[in-house]
């Protein structure tokens, strides 16, 4: 019998400085979100080092996205020589990948990006100022750098890269630091409705997402007789689950409770695997509401938006029950980002509270 699932829809904060964490916690954090596409999280047996190993040679680099590292570039002696090489390796990172998080301080740049994007810097340009910078990282984790040719391309005496600056203001905090978010119990429409959030410069987005393809509800033994399919409810307070909904088709009347829907769903989708069809073949008849879990990696400038979008009382009710109570959350954690939202009275919705949401 198929399984109901009502307001259950959580949230996990796995980590709200990302850039802070270790080389090893990294690795650990790309197994996670890796892991949660095809639930394999419990059974993989593979270290984080190994499934990152597997997922370079498989080219799927979207797991790698789940990291975040910020670097502060300045000159050492102040030279307009060097001012210039500064800028000029803002511009080739930006060049390279135009979603590096790039600020200007007096006299030094505040670069920010995850593990794919300085990566991909590297092989765009070969420019020896980033391969400085790789080199670098690859000192903090070989692993997450090691594919790429690394050496001392740059003269310490004369331009300085400090890892894991300090941000000051609350506009490099936004821009330059990073929070990922485990949501799960959620229906496949909120994690649809969540990976549209993206809202261009200096608002990075990154997503794993369980997949219908390769995630099969015959687990185990593959028993087709046995298997539970996880549906969720709207979230509406006013809906009677218990009613019987009446309708007719092709001159056949039909009677069903929500439940006895759901089991001739899955029932429909059992009968399906056991005709012979695989996993991502039965699923184009599965419904948007089935349980769905996923990773989101933004900086915080994006889950600022997010918040704006998400908590407004026009969203969605599934995704603005998430979204106010992790909002909740992060003014504990970040209140000097996030303590421009009041939660309303009835704690349902919450309101920006400045004129322009957008730093």
């Amino acid at each position: 019998m198929a399984k109901l699932l009502f307001k259950e829809g959580e949230f996990k904060i796995l980590s709200d400085d990302v850039g802070k964490l270790s080389g090893d916690e990294i690795l650990k954090m790309i197994k996670i979100a890796g892991t949660t596409c095809y639930q394999k999280r419990e059974t993989s047996k593979k270290t984080p080092v190994e499934f990152f190993q597997i997922i370079q040679k498989n080219r799927h680099y979207a797991m790698t996205e789940h990291s975040w590292r910020t670097i502060e570039i300045g000159p050492s002696s102040g030279t307009r020589d060097m001012v210039t090489a500064i800028e000029k390796i803002g511009f080739h990172l930006y060049k390279a990948n135009n979603l590096f998080c790039i600020t200007e301080r007096p006299s030094s740049l505040l670069i920010s990006g995850n593990v794919r994007m300085f990566n991909e810097a590297w092989i765009k340009t070969g420019s020896i100022f980033i391969c400085g910078i790789q080199s670098l990282l690859a000192q903090e984790n070989p692993i997450l750098f090691s594919q790429y040719v690394h050496f001392d391309s740059l003269d310490s005496k004369d331009l300085k890269i400090v890892t894991n600056p300090k941000l000051t203001t609350k506009k490099e905090i936004l821009i330059h630091r990073a929070m990922t978010v485990e949501f799960n119990k959620n229906s496949r429409g909120m994690t649809h409705e969540t990976v549209r959030s993206r809202n261009g410069d200096e608002k990075i987005t990154s997503y794993a997402q369980e997949s219908t393809r390769y995630v099969d509800y015959a687990k185990g033994e593959m028993d087709l007789e046995q298997f539970q399919i996880k549906f969720i409810l709207p979230y509406n307070d006013e809906f009677n689950f218990e009613q019987r909904i009446n309708f007719s088709s092709d001159g056949v009347d039909y009677s069903f409770t929500p439940q006895e829907f759901t089991n001739l769903i899955e029932n429909w989708y059992r009968a399906l695997r056991k005709s012979g069809l695989r996993p991502e073949e039965a699923r184009q008849w599965l419904p948007i509401g089935i349980k769905s879990q996923i990773v989101q990696t933004y900086n915080l400038n994006e889950w600022h938006h997010w918040f704006f979008l998400r908590t407004n009382k026009a969203a969605h009710p599934e995704i603005r029950f998430l979204a106010v109570n992790l909002l909740k959350e992060v003014q504990k954690r970040i209140p000097e980002c996030f303590n421009d939202f009041q939660i309303s009275e009835d704690g349902e919705s919450a309101i920006y509270q400045e004129e322009d949401p957008l730093v």
